[in-house]
């Protein structure tokens, strides 16, 4: 128990998170990536089709990916990581019994698989104390039989709500396209540039279509800010990252500095309000991705022509973003109370 107090609230969860993250992006990349290029190869080559069934494997693998890397974080042996993954996986939803069948379908509901296993790495935590040199039966046990059998009796009403969410934002935002893409885009700009994922909170609501759209050119607002705005006081190599994606290198910035995030916020206003005429859209398992995942995945869902897809794409994943960031970038300099270029300095040295 001593051990657990030693975590604060908010650094517990974060820790967590982190873990869970880093599951996803590691389970959801490889068939994002690879998959929209060879779907159609795999449909007349069985070599390609074995290739196109193991790139989409990666997503099944997520609650137990999510429960052993969350309890890395926190140090665990690799019972007690066995342990919290039987309890995650139970609880995911991930697998579902019916007919005398096992059968798999995703990644589960992620936020019911968040809680179990913070209630999972919780229990371990009371109880590694007092089980000594029987851990490898009884955490096992009580993580894989008690609060796995908790989480498939809470997958239920905790899948209900997460979806409900996601509907209701969906709905939103066909109805609404402009204020909720605008809103969405800005939302997932901003968070990006925080400790917690865009690509799990995407997944955990469910956010589809127009909605998971405008979350992904948001983060991608977020790419091409960031790269403008270190490019003068970082140089090519710093700016050149960021425009792919290694924004949380700068979170310690964003901490120092919340001034920071105004005119990402901003860019991601005006690519979102500038979305919302286009119409991207993105699956839930992709929303909280920039570039290049984001414009993959956004192709899958246009029909036409190709060239003409690919354009739409480059002006709302890049063109637009990079000549709004130029803007904002531009006005925030004449405003020293607001922007600071010494705030997204980089010291690659720590």
């Amino acid at each position: 128990m001593q051990e657990l107090r030693k975590y604060k609230f908010g650094e517990f969860w974060n820790m967590l998170l982190s873990g869970v993250a880093m599951a996803i992006v590691v389970a959801v990349t490889p068939g994002a990536i690879i998959a929209p290029f060879i779907s159609g190869l795999a449909k007349s080559n069985s070599f390609w089709a074995t290739v196109s069934t193991a790139t989409s494997m990666g997503i099944y693998i997520v609650p137990v990916a999510a429960a052993i890397l969350a309890a890395d974080q926190f140090g665990f042996t690799m019972i007690e990581k066995a342990s919290v993954s039987l309890a995650a996986m139970a609880g995911s939803g991930a697998v579902k019994y019916s007919n005398g069948t096992w059968t798999l379908v995703g990644m589960g509901d992620l936020i019911n698989t968040i809680i179990i296993i913070a209630v999972a790495i919780v229990l371990i935590f009371l109880i590694r104390n007092h089980v000594g040199s029987f851990s490898i039966i009884w955490e096992p046990i009580l993580c894989g039989s008690i609060v796995g059998s908790f989480g498939m009796w809470s997958y239920k009403y905790v899948h209900m709500i997460s979806m409900g969410v996601g509907n209701i934002l969906n709905l939103f935002t066909t109805l609404q396209p402009i204020l909720l893409c605008t809103l969405i885009a800005m939302s997932f700009a901003v968070i990006i540039a925080t400790p917690l994922s865009t690509v799990g909170l995407a997944y955990a609501i469910g956010i589809d279509g127009i909605a998971g759209g405008a979350a992904s050119v948001g983060v991608t607002a977020c790419f091409m800010m960031v790269a403008v705005a270190t490019y003068k006081i970082n140089g090519k190599g710093v700016s050149f990252a960021m425009f792919w994606g290694s924004v949380k290198m700068m979170l310690a910035n964003f901490v120092k500095h919340p001034r920071m995030l105004l005119p990402i916020a901003v860019v991601g206003a005006l690519t979102g309000l500038t979305d919302s005429f286009i119409g991207i859209k993105a699956g839930p398992a992709f929303a909280g991705f920039g570039q290049p995942v984001g414009p993959i995945n956004s192709f899958t869902y246009m029909n036409g022509s190709t060239w003409l897809n690919v354009t739409v794409l480059a002006l709302i994943y890049f063109i637009l973003p990079i000549g709004y960031s130029i803007i904002i970038y531009s006005i925030f300099k004449k405003m020293p109370r607001l922007y600071n270029d010494n705030d997204w300095r980089v010291d690659l040295n720590k």
